[in-house]
C-alpha cells in the first residue's frame, strides 16, 4: 500500500451534498470528501478528465431549515468505477464562491460538536 502524498487533508463529509450543473441545473452526484485544492464526487456516469465544470453545491445543514447554495468551478483530474453503477471523480478546485468557501469551512470537524 503506498501512502498518498498530499498537500492538503481530506475531510469527510458527515452530511449530504449534492452537485448540480451550474448552466443545466442537471443533477451531476454527491461530494464525497474535499480539501482545501480538491474535491472527490460520486456519479451514476464518469465525468470527462480535463473538463471543467462549474457545479452550484447544494446543502441541508442539520437544525437549520433552509438549504445553502455555493459555485464551484473545478477541472475533472480523474475518474475511477467504485462500484458496477458508481463513480468516483477527482476534481481540482480552480474557484469557489464565497459562499462555497463558508460551506465547506463549516464542514470541518472543529465546526460539529
Amino acid at each position: 500500500m503506498s501512502k498518498e502524498n498530499r498537500m492538503h487533508a481530506r475531510q469527510i463529509l458527515d452530511g449530504t451534498v449534492s452537485l448540480f450543473q451550474h448552466d443545466s441545473k442537471e443533477y451531476v452526484g454527491l461530494m464525497v470528501d474535499f480539501s482545501a485544492t480538491g474535491i472527490m464526487l460520486s456519479s451514476y456516469t464518469p465525468l470527462e478528465i480535463g473538463t471543467v465544470i462549474e457545479f452550484d453545491m447544494v446543502d441541508i445543514p442539520p437544525n437549520i431549515d433552509s438549504r445553502r447554495t455555493g459555485q464551484v468551478k473545478a477541472e475533472v483530474m480523474w475518474t475511477d468505477r467504485i462500484t458496477p453503477s458508481m463513480y468516483g471523480n477527482g476534481c481540482k478546485v480552480i474557484e469557489l464562491s464565497d459562499r462555497a468557501k463558508l460551506m465547506l469551512a463549516s464542514y470541518h470537524p472543529e465546526h460539529s460538536a
